[in-house]
């Protein structure tokens, strides 16, 4: 149970036993994995005495629950609406510890256990960080839904930088980067591009908005919309399997893996 930041935490304690796992099985040659999700958002109530520094990241904190309602009637009806229901309940628990725990959400998982059989499979992405100014090795992680890149001295700019007219301000239109990347085509001809640009931030998504995208790949957008040039047009939504990212400036950016301020890497170089 969980939103996208508790599964980009499964995500990566998956992705390091399966690959601890590829140098001696163990485990995987005697259990069959399977992962039953209920997405539930966190509460916010600043009342709430646990709390946790969420990142402050726009879009919907469960892409991944949408997007399994959207694929599965049967899912969406009977399996989403507990995500409003469960920290209700667990507040009524709180507020009077002294009733009888209520066996609703217990029943509905196992009827979960028992009707769920048609597997969905998702990919799970790798990523290498390098820090700009450590001489250690690259820092390598995996996401699961998203992943966002942020200047944060063009922070207060982005929101109003469609307002503005001074594009050619840097302090406003953000730092230059240079992206290399595998661009997918409907026809499966992969193409390698090569592009720099100026941004303030772009966030990477590997769970489609709409049931007809293809799950299969990531959706790369920028915050600001690029200018075109004269030997190309860039879009401001990339769709590609692999991409490359640096700073030709001596400006660093921030990395944080599927909305989780804990997973975030700071002074990033590319």
């Amino acid at each position: 149970m969980g939103d996208d930041q508790v599964l980009g935490r499964l995500a990566k304690a998956y992705y390091f036993f399966r690959k601890r796992e590829a140098r001696r099985l163990f485990l995987t040659i005697k259990v069959n994995l399977q992962f039953y999700y209920i997405p539930v958002c966190r509460a916010t109530a600043p009342t709430s005495p646990v709390r946790e520094n969420v990142h402050q990241s726009k879009g919907n904190p469960c892409a991944l629950g949408s997007y399994l309602s959207m694929v599965d009637p049967w899912y969406n009806s009977n399996i989403r609406s507990l995500g409003c229901m469960i920290p209700k309940l667990a507040e009524m628990q709180q507020t009077n510890p002294g009733t009888p725990k209520d066996p609703f959400v217990s029943d509905v998982i196992s009827y979960y256990v028992r009707t769920g059989q048609q597997p969905v499979y998702f990919t799970i992405y790798f990523v290498k960080v390098i820090i700009f100014t450590s001489a250690k090795d690259p820092v390598e992680d995996v996401f699961l839904t998203h992943l966002e890149i942020d200047f944060p001295e063009f922070r207060q700019f982005s929101a109003s930088v469609r307002d503005k007219q001074r594009k050619s301000s840097a302090e406003v239109c953000g730092a230059v980067i240079s992206m290399i990347y595998r661009k997918v085509t409907l026809s499966g001809r992969d193409v390698d591009k090569g592009i720099s640009v100026r941004t303030s931030g772009a966030q990477i998504n590997a769970v489609p908005s709409t049931q007809a995208e293809d799950l299969n790949c990531l959706t790369l957008t920028l915050n600001e919309s690029p200018t075109k040039t004269k030997n190309n047009t860039v879009d401001s939504k990339i769709r590609t399997s692999s991409v490359k990212i640096r700073t030709l400036e001596s400006r660093s950016f921030v990395v944080t893996l599927d909305r989780d301020c804990r997973r975030t890497f700071r002074d990033v170089q590319r």
